[in-house]
């Protein structure tokens, strides 16, 4: 078993989102699919360009991949991912306003970039 800790800081640093953790449980949970982006727009109710976004972290991180179709499915690349994933499931099942917290409360990188560009500078 994984620490609740470690799983609550995958959370926080892999999604920008609830919704893009929502995405990769939908997408784990019908890992037998191969879902087509315009059939998880309609299916999570999301936008076209959220839903883009949240895949192209998602495959970047190494639990989803994009098939020869242009399907998108569920594959973690490693165990050790598959297992955090596994737990994280669970924990956001038990716990998911610890999960949201941890979220929505992480910093994003984009977020800083900008504030970064505009600090004042002396």
């Amino acid at each position: 078993m994984i620490p609740e800790d470690t799983v609550l800081d995958f959370a926080g640093a892999l999604f920008r989102s609830v919704w893009a953790l929502e995405l990769l449980l939908a997408l784990k949970r019908r890992g037998e699919r191969s879902w087509q982006a315009p059939d998880i727009v309609k299916e999570l109710r999301g936008s076209r360009v959220v839903v883009d976004e949240a895949l192209n972290n998602l495959i970047a991180a190494g639990l989803v991949v994009q098939e020869d179709t242009g399907g998108y499915r569920y594959r973690a690349g490693s165990a050790a991912a598959d297992d955090l994933v596994i737990e994280l499931e669970k924990l956001y099942a038990a716990k998911p306003t610890a999960v949201i917290r941890k979220i929505v409360t992480s910093p994003s990188t984009k977020l800083q970039i900008l504030s970064d560009a505009f600090r004042i500078k002396e």
